[in-house]
């Protein structure tokens, strides 16, 4: 959570972000400290709110869709030191070990 305070005017400005859920409060009234009170309460509110709501299930999903699920199907490459080989699954292509850490990563492409 992030907090800034900005003096505009007589007005002292404080925002308050948090950063997990994106949820960003303003409050902008004349006495800094009610508006930082202010800010911390209606930010708790709308966090709880947020994963009372079952938003959290969307974010786990779509970060769990981007980094797959770790079985053997979702492997880009397979590297066999005994054999010296390596073999690209999305490709198809296999090159020596020895090549590609010579950095001619190029032949798996």
């Amino acid at each position: 959570m992030v907090q800034d305070l900005i003096n505009l005017d007589e007005k002292e400005c404080v925002i308050i972000t948090h950063y997990s859920t994106g949820i960003k409060v303003v409050r902008d009234a004349r006495d800094q400290h009610k508006n930082k009170e202010e800010a911390l309460k209606e930010i708790k509110r709308r966090v709880n709110n947020f994963y009372r709501t079952g938003h959290d299930d969307e974010l786990v999903e779509e970060r769990r869709s981007q980094i797959g699920t770790g079985e053997r199907s979702d492997k880009r490459r397979t590297y066999r030191v005994k054999n010296a080989m390596v073999y690209d699954h999305i490709t198809n292509k296999s090159a020596s070990l020895k090549d590609i850490l010579r950095g001619r990563i190029e032949l798996l492409v």
